[in-house]
């Protein structure tokens, strides 16, 4: 019988989630829900997914998860920069939408490094200039897309990304006023 013991023990690990686990997922569900209930720039499945794509993390609680927020959408502004880059190498592009994808350029360029020292604010618990900061970046993909609208008849190659980003840092948002 002391025998079973151990290999019981073993089963359970390897079969049974780990608490630890269960707390995290528990945490990225919860606070993504309270998220997307308070805002509706935010999908509760959109907010999930972004955390639970990183296998590497295990957030323990919301400022963990918070961190997380702020350092994915610094590396989305950065991908959709290098989107915008690679827009502009089009010869055939006319020269108001390269004048659009120029201006959301730039204006990536600066909510990239808005955030970064967001990221400063947030480690020194100053979420409220974390708060206006984000919202700043946050305006970069609406100032973007609404320039492609001023010429009728124009559509935006970056909605999906600007979308995104407003949808990411809108999340950011939530997560600081849950801290505070």
């Amino acid at each position: 019988m002391k025998s079973f013991l151990p290999l019981a023990t073993l089963v359970f690990l390897l079969f049974h989630p780990s608490q630890a686990n269960d707390q995290d997922n528990n945490i990225v569900h919860g606070s993504c829900k309270r998220a997307a209930d308070g805002d509706p720039n935010i999908s509760y499945k959109f907010c999930v997914a972004c955390f639970e794509a990183d296998t590497m993390s295990q957030p323990a609680n919301i400022e963990d998860l918070t961190l997380m927020s702020l350092n994915l959408t610094i590396s989305n502004a950065t991908k959709i920069s290098s989107r915008i880059s690679k827009l502009l190498q089009n010869k055939r592009l006319g020269h108001f939408a390269r004048d659009c994808l120029t201006t959301c350029l730039k204006l990536y360029s600066d909510a990239n490094s808005t955030l970064r020292g967001v990221v400063d604010d947030f480690g020194s618990r100053d979420y409220d200039t974390a708060n206006v900061y984000i919202s700043a970046a946050l305006d970069a993909a609406v100032t973007c897309e609404d320039g492609f609208k001023e010429r009728e008849g124009l559509v935006s190659p970056l909605t999906k990304e600007n979308d995104m980003f407003v949808q990411m840092n809108a999340i950011s948002l939530a997560f600081i006023e849950m801290l505070r």
